[in-house]
Order: structure tokens, then C-alpha cells, then sequence
């Protein structure tokens, strides 16, 4: 008995855990913008449709009307990532998703967009305030960083880095929900 209780502590602590960096884009709808600063400009996020499974945002380099279209993606509803497109049509897959909301180990393949399959994997904490990140592919590692999230699991600040870059610091200037 004993160790069925100790088998369900730790499987609630396991589901609490993973639902605490969870992005709940349920809550965003249709035409939420969200604005991302860092020190090479605005990033602009446009929440553009979404069913029970996938919500798809625009990206867009600056803001306003002047604002560049760089592309798309998809994530599911705990803000994984599972599809990215860019400008010129190309899409990258991700199977099962990207691994970006779930808490310890996973592993992922990146299928790009001419056929290539990459297997990668991605370790992420809970911290006090968000989650912080490794990701790693063929090379080792590729990329790290770590975000601090708002109480609906959306980002508000944070920093990344490419392996053997300097750190690109971010932060989240508006969040207009319709």
C-alpha cells in the first residue's frame, strides 16, 4: 500500500510539475499580439486561428503596419511547438513536438523541409519563476536558455544562446488579447 501511495504522490507531483510550464494559448484568442524586445528589435506574435489540438501564430520582424512577415508555427495546447513554416513556404516538423513545455529529457526529431530527419533532445527544469533549457542535436549542444513565465505559462523575459554565441536577452514589452 505504501508504495502505491508513494507511485501516486509522485505521479501528481509529475503532472503538476509539467503543468506549471505549460503556455495555455487556449487563453489566447484569435488576433492576440504578443511583443518580444530584444537587442536586435521587436518580434511581434500574432495568435492568427487555432482548433482543440493546434493554434498557429504569425511572427513578424517589428511592429505596426510596417512589420516584416518572417514566417509561422503551430503549437499545441500546451505550447509545444510541433510546426514551424518560413517566409519562403519551407515547413519543419516536429515529432512528436519540440519539447519546449515539457519538463525533463525529451527527445524529438526534427524532419526539415527537405526530407532530412535529425534526432535531438532537449532537457528542461522548472525553476521558481519559468524554465531553463539545453537542446542538443547531432553536434552536442546546440542551444540553452531560460524563460520567466507569466501565470498563463507565456513568456515574459528570458535570455538564449546559440552554442559558442553571447547571450541574446529578451523581454516581453505588450500582451494585447482580443
Amino acid at each position: 500500500m505504501r508504495n502505491i501511495m508513494i507511485a501516486l504522490v509522485l505521479a501528481v507531483a509529475g503532472t503538476q510539475s509539467a503543468a506549471d510550464i505549460a503556455w495555455n494559448v487556449k487563453e489566447l484568442t484569435t488576433g492576440s499580439v504578443m511583443v518580444m524586445q530584444d537587442r536586435l528589435g521587436a518580434t511581434t506574435h500574432v495568435k492568427r486561428d487555432s482548433n482543440d489540438e493546434l493554434h498557429r501564430f504569425d511572427v513578424f520582424a517589428g511592429t505596426g503596419a510596417d512589420a516584416a512577415y518572417l514566417g509561422s508555427y503551430k503549437v499545441n495546447s500546451r505550447g509545444d511547438i510541433v510546426e514551424t513554416a518560413a517566409i519562403d513556404g519551407a515547413v519543419t516538423r516536429y515529432a512528436p513536438h519540440r519539447c519546449n513545455r515539457s519538463v525533463g529529457t525529451c527527445h524529438f526529431t526534427v524532419i526539415h523541409s527537405d526530407g532530412f530527419r535529425e534526432a535531438r533532445s532537449r532537457v528542461t527544469e522548472e525553476t521558481r519563476k519559468g524554465l531553463r533549457y539545453w537542446e542538443y542535436g547531432l553536434d552536442g549542444l546546440l542551444n540553452e536558455g531560460a524563460l520567466t513565465l507569466d501565470a498563463n505559462g507565456t513568456a515574459q523575459n528570458g535570455w538564449k544562446r546559440a552554442a559558442g554565441q553571447p547571450k541574446l536577452k529578451s523581454r516581453r514589452v505588450s500582451l494585447a488579447l482580443r
